[in-house]
């Protein structure tokens, strides 16, 4: 009997220890109390937080229990991803058991990344331009280009043998200013370049909805294969081709001439 009684013990423990632990296979990250600015911030809770962001590839900040800007400006930057911000607006502080505490938990929480090179109808071109650095982003937005181009490569460019999608801009290495690209702040935005009617599979930039050479039905396509995609946000599309407005593909901004702005949002948090 007390060998019986034991083992229910010791079942009881692991179980305990198992439903402690999410999906993805961490603890959840307990927090003593608040953390960033205007935080309480024991060294404890800030390294815990450090170690959480640069697991999710905020690589820069530094795992020293020290709250300091840097750590303050990644929160923040945290922070208006997940609100699906464009532009760094987050207040810098984390409660415990607040949003952002359990952003930080959730098993899709945003990483930051650099953006990949390649992949089916789709080339990004800014990873080759060595005087500008807006090549990172979150795994959501590189997720988001990876599925649309693999949309566009089969249900066009496979018939049509268009330009590839020519991927622009994204946001700079640790996000936060981009007075170049406004509303490139977060990695939530990027830009594609005009596709040709020659067919030229990466496509220069210089070219506007006006260019003789501007092949108008596959920007058509790659538009549609974008809002298709469940994180797009279809209000942040921009692009001044008026044929393509009035076919309420996308909207009109200034300085829109030239390229295609999209931008996405934030998924609905999973806390599973």
């Amino acid at each position: 009997m007390k060998g019986s009684f034991t083992s229910r013990v010791l079942f009881s423990a692991m179980l305990l220890t198992v439903i402690t632990v999410n999906c993805n296979g961490r603890e959840p990250m307990a927090l003593s109390g608040s953390v960033g600015s205007g935080g309480a911030n024991s060294s404890s809770d800030v390294k815990a937080v450090q170690l959480r962001l640069r697991e999710l590839g905020f690589t820069w900040v530094d795992a020293d229990g020290q709250i300091g800007p840097i750590t303050i400006a990644a929160i923040r930057l945290f922070q208006s991803i997940k609100d699906g911000e464009s532009k760094v607006v987050g207040d810098g502080r984390i409660d415990v058991n607040g949003d952002t505490h359990k952003w930080l938990e959730a098993k899709n929480a945003p990483r930051w990344t650099k953006m990949t090179e390649s992949g089916p109808g789709f080339k990004n071109i800014e990873l080759g331009e060595i005087d500008d650095d807006h090549d990172f982003g979150t795994t959501w937005l590189d997720s988001t280009i990876k599925n649309a181009s693999r949309s566009y490569q089969k249900k066009y460019r496979s018939l049509h043998n268009s330009s590839l999608v020519t991927v622009n801009d994204a946001s700079p290495a640790k996000g936060g200013n981009s007075p170049d690209h406004s509303g490139h702040e977060t990695g939530l935005n990027i830009d594609l370049r005009l596709p040709k009617t020659d067919h030229s599979e990466v496509t220069p930039g210089g070219r506007t909805y006006k260019s003789s050479d501007y092949d108008q039905a596959a920007a058509r396509a790659i538009i549609k294969a974008f809002r298709s995609q469940e994180l797009v946000n279809t209000e942040q599309i921009f692009f001044n081709d008026p044929d393509l407005i009035s076919e309420g593909l996308c909207k009109s901004l200034s300085g829109h001439d030239n390229h295609i702005h999209v931008g996405i949002k934030a998924p609905v948090r999973d806390d599973n």
